[in-house]
């Protein structure tokens, strides 16, 4: 199946405005580009409240639907732990917590390569522990957290939904980046030509991880052990077919569902990486944010 046009736009006008770069050079100017970019799409009116609050100091924002539901949704943006905000990714955060009825709390964690890892990884553990101690004031079900993101934030959804493995209701992974120690078939099949390139992919690691363990499971979930895994909550992966990083969410569901957890994956065959957070010009991102919320909402 071809990208779907509208994909296909956007795809061109990222892959044209990259050039003959294979990756970026300059992450200041990538994050003012990446900015410009969301910033030229049309405008989305939120429907939920918003709030701007500080968490395990970082900065973050709730967004909460009419009712105050009690469950909450940690969200960690994508971005290659390099670029994005929880600003923007208001667009799907906000339509994840009206269609899931439930409150959502999207963290601007610590990024490289001013803060390597761990600190990404550091504030979104943090990011859990404090939404339990703040329950109370948060009006939320400390039983009824999930943790969710895209990419790179699906990464850190993957590795912090191991690490409290024990005490969340369900994890979404949106395109998650599992395994930065290896090269799989999908990121040499679709090395070159798409939003994500693998050239800007191993980029961002670096930028990430350098030169520190790679087979660390708090950067590559995928290698934990299967007693780990077994002990994950219900998962929803979402799937891009022209992505360097399809093959990790195809593998990593194929790992929980042999051990017993819960998972669904949804396989959007006529999109590219990023799709998911464009809702304002790729009717695909309002089907798979629609599908999501519908998992979540089954939590």
């Amino acid at each position: 199946m071809p990208l779907d046009p509208a994909a296909q736009f956007v795809n061109d006008l990222v892959v044209g405005g990259r050039g003959d770069q294979a990756a970026p050079s300059d992450h200041l100017a990538l994050r003012q580009a990446w900015g410009d970019m969301f910033a030229a799409l049309p405008a989305v009116e939120l429907v939920t409240t918003r709030r701007d609050l500080e968490v395990a100091g970082c900065p973050a924002i709730l967004l909460t639907p009419e009712g105050k539901p009690t469950s909450l949704l940690i969200w960690f943006h994508g971005g290659g732990w390099v670029i994005g905000s929880p600003d923007l990714s208001l667009a799907e955060t906000d339509r994840l917590a009206s269609l899931a009825d439930t409150q959502v709390l999207s963290l601007d964690y610590r990024m490289a390569p001013e803060h390597a890892f761990p600190a990404a990884y550091d504030d979104a553990v943090a990011s859990v522990a404090w939404a339990i101690e703040h329950a109370d004031e948060l009006g939320i079900d400390p039983t009824r957290i999930s943790v969710g993101g895209d990419s790179a934030g699906g990464n850190l959804a993957a590795a912090v939904g191991q690490h409290y493995r024990a005490v969340l209701r369900g994890q979404l992974l949106v395109y998650p980046a599992v395994d930065l120690a290896r090269e799989s078939d999908a990121s040499k099949l679709y090395a070159d030509g798409y939003l994500l390139n693998t050239p800007t992919m191993s980029w961002f690691a670096e930028q990430y991880i350098g030169d520190q363990d790679r087979t660390d499971v708090r950067v590559s979930p995928l290698r934990a052990s299967d007693d780990v895994i077994a002990a994950l909550p219900p998962t929803h992966v979402v799937v891009a077919e022209f992505d360097p990083l399809r093959d990790d969410g195809f593998d990593y569901a194929k790992r929980l569902e042999a051990n017993g957890v819960t998972v669904t994956v949804d396989h959007h065959a006529d999109q590219m990486h990023g799709f998911f957070g464009l809702v304002a010009v790729l009717p695909g991102s309002e089907l798979a944010i629609a599908n999501a919320a519908q998992f979540l909402r089954s939590l």
